[in-house]
């Protein structure tokens, strides 16, 4: 025999080695494991570190994916049973026992159920053959209000009352974790000035509520579009997919804002439409205490300031004008640097009025003659003119 070699301390080693492995895989116990073979019955695995061989129903998968050889899953240990080791990625069907579920709730592994009948206070869920309860407060607020019957979701266990028959259980927990997974994954690819792909959930006047890889973000409505006062109501449609340029990140709070802009065309970086000097007839989109907004095409809109409307000081401006009524306007200035246009009413009325009257000059027979009418317009213009 070689060395020093002693039976009874290869023994304690064995032994020793032997009890540190089934310390490690006590029930309810979380594990990396790695899929060895998927057969029909069954999903074998290895856990990473203790290397344990154990098995998964596929009932798990029924209803998903199943896993393939050399995929990473994340497993629950239930019990040991003449030498084989039973694990678990989410209770269901026949592996919901009442054991199981003390195990589940202790450890808080998921536990697949389905939603029945609404009652009083929030939905029950079956459980297997077990009937359990979940509160409306224990939802994901993705479902709340939707119609959720018939629906199979995964639940923690909160309580489990034996003697009452009752088992209270929580869909939030498990979004919550979700969530909580998808934000450490996205704290660390994510950063202010790249790009991403979002899911348009609300619309309102003060922007976009996106989806943004499970979080919501806002796309404030400065950062939705061009046009000033737009309706996003009419650009956008919920369910629509964006490109957008994250603005800023707040993971703190949960405040995240993205800009849209650099998807859309920019009407002010081409050849704007109008010049000064030009009479356009368009409808006022809203009033301000300081003006008019007159919409001059599905693209720009111009400002007519209350000394420009030709309303008396002391009238207000909306009982003369309303929102959707066609005016014509003068283009006062174009300010491409400001994104602005200056309008007039008055300056608009005066031209028409010029115009007028130089075409009914134009049609008297002796030139240098002014009827009556002519006379009293043109009297008309020189005092507004010297005004």
């Amino acid at each position: 025999m070689k060395g020093n070699y002693n039976p009874s301390s290869e023994f304690d080693r064995l032994l020793e080695e032997s009890f540190k492995k089934r310390k490690s895989i006590e029930p309810g116990s979380k594990h990396t494991a790695k899929v060895l073979s998927v057969k029909n019955d069954y999903v074998f695995v290895r856990t990473v570190g203790s290397d344990v061989v154990g098995n998964i129903s596929t009932e798990e998968w029924r209803e998903e994916t199943p896993p393939k050889a050399g995929d990473s899953l994340t497993v629950y240990f239930l019990k040991e049973d003449s030498g084989d080791y039973h694990f678990t990625s989410s209770l269901s069907g026949d592996s919901i026992t009442e054991d199981n579920l003390r195990i589940a709730m202790n450890s808080e592994i998921p536990v697949s159920g389905q939603i029945a009948n609404e009652t009083n206070g929030g939905y029950e869920v079956k459980l297997g053959s077990i009937l359990a309860f979940v509160p409306y407060s224990q939802l994901d607020a993705e479902n709340k209000g939707k119609e959720i019957y018939g629906k199979k979701f995964k639940f923690i266990i909160n309580e489990i009352n034996s003697k009452q028959n009752k088992v209270i259980v929580s869909q939030k927990k498990i979004s919550d974790r979700e969530k909580e997974a998808k934000k450490r994954v996205l704290q660390g690819e994510l950063k202010e000035g790249m790009f991403v792909t979002c899911t348009v959930k609300s619309i309102h006047k003060f922007g976009l509520i996106v989806d943004m890889g499970g979080f919501d973000a806002l796309v404030p409505a400065s950062e939705a579009s061009f046009r000033k006062n737009q309706d996003l109501e009419k650009e956008f449609q919920v369910g629509e997919s964006l490109r957008a340029k994250i603005i800023s990140l707040n993971w703190e709070e949960g405040k995240f804002s993205l800009s849209a802009k650099d998807f859309l065309q920019d009407p002010w970086s081409g050849k704007v439409p109008f010049k000064e000097s030009d009479i356009v007839t368009g409808e006022v989109e809203s009033i301000k205490p300081f003006g008019i907004f007159v919409k001059l095409n599905e693209t720009f809109v111009g400002l007519v300031p209350n000394k420009e409307t030709g309303v008396p000081m002391r009238t207000p401006v909306n009982t003369v004008f309303s929102p959707g009524q066609k005016v014509e306007v003068f283009v006062l200035e174009v300010n491409p640097e400001k994104r602005q246009i200056a309008l007039s009413i008055t300056k608009a009325a005066d031209a028409k009025d010029r115009l007028e009257y130089q075409q009914y000059l134009n049609k008297d027979e002796e030139p240098g003659t002014v009827s009556s009418f002519g006379l009293l317009l043109k009297q008309s213009l020189e005092k507004k003119k010297s005004k």
